[in-house]
């Protein structure tokens, strides 16, 4: 049943998506839920006075005890599905997890507003979803954020929680936002968070492993449907400068995307005025890092490619099982 209720789900979401008005930085709820209660914990559990391995240790502390609390859900979810109208609590759950809809409707309100010279409100439609602040950046860096985010977020909030809901049900669905949520929250590198959030970076990582592998394969294939871009190029990118990025996976996903279009992304990413992480430039030789709306146009389009080759394989793989 949980094979047949993930691609109804899917498609009734990417229905409902185009059906429903956009809200700006809307996320899942279960996310949005866990990122909060990663915000206040870390706020009053990390206090600066501490020495530097009593704050590894309580958060390690809140990573285990949050993963646990989400597996507790997946659990339950798991357990009601069994029962009467069980379906319908299953489906819910996954309404709560899974929303790759409103991150393309973001990146399309960024191309309107560029197409109408509105540069502020572009940065408005793609801010919640960056750590980065966009306050002082320019039109192609905007794009290129934008772009970044779209290979990001294609991993976040559609094909890793729907891998991990493949591979262990609702649990590994939970886990997976869970952990998710938690790195968004305190899992940045900087001097603050260094310490604190280590177990839950690693975590996120590891959960991360498989689903970006399998996006980068699925960003490169998708490049065959887009105009001007290349998967060969896409491959050669990833190969070549994909482990380059602090976080591995990130920089996979993001080659795969500058190598596919044939543009350059990445760089120095100043998340404030303390803290910068030296990240390397991406993208095929001779590719520039001044983009136009052409190159976030054309990678709107891969957007919609990537979920419907989602859709695709999961409701192929349902074919299979029945």
């Amino acid at each position: 049943m949980a094979f047949l209720l993930l691609p109804t789900y899917l498609i009734l979401h990417l229905c409902a998506g185009f059906a429903l008005p956009y809200r700006r930085g809307f996320k899942p709820f279960f996310f949005v839920l866990v990122e909060v209660a990663g915000f206040d914990l870390e706020r009053r559990l990390n206090r600066e006075t501490r020495p530097q391995p009593v704050r590894f240790i309580r958060g390690t502390i809140v990573g285990l005890v949050m993963g646990g609390i989400g597996a507790l859900a997946g659990y339950e979810v798991m357990y009601i599905s069994h029962m009467s109208y069980g379906v319908v609590a299953e489906l819910l759950f996954l309404s709560l997890c899974i929303n790759f809809m409103s991150p393309l409707k973001a990146v399309r309100q960024v191309l309107r507003h560029l197409g109408n010279n509105e540069l502020p409100l572009s940065i408005a439609a793609v801010q919640p979803y960056l750590r980065e602040p966009l306050d002082n950046a320019d039109v192609h860096t905007v794009i290129r954020k934008t772009i970044e985010f779209i290979a990001l977020s294609l991993n976040q909030f559609l094909l890793a929680p729907v891998f991990w809901f493949l591979a262990a049900g609702p649990v590994g669905m939970s886990v997976y936002v869970t952990y998710a949520a938690l790195n968004q929250a305190f899992g940045l590198a900087d001097e603050r968070r260094r310490y604190f959030g280590r177990f839950v970076r690693v975590a996120d990582r590891l959960l991360n492993i498989i689903p970006a592998i399998l996006g980068t394969a699925l960003l490169a294939a998708s490049a065959l449907f887009v105009s001007r871009s290349n998967p060969v190029r896409a491959v050669t990118t990833i190969l070549r400068q994909g482990g380059l990025y602090h976080s591995s996976y990130s920089g996979w996903l993001i080659a795969a995307l500058a190598g596919g279009l044939g543009v350059t992304l990445g760089g120095p990413v100043r998340y404030s005025a303390d803290y910068v992480e030296e990240h390397p430039w991406i993208g095929p030789e001779g590719a520039s890092a001044r983009l136009m709306p052409e190159d976030l146009s054309r990678a709107a389009l891969l957007q919609y490619v990537f979920a419907a080759c989602v859709i695709g394989i999961v409701s192929g793989l349902v074919i299979l099982r029945a």
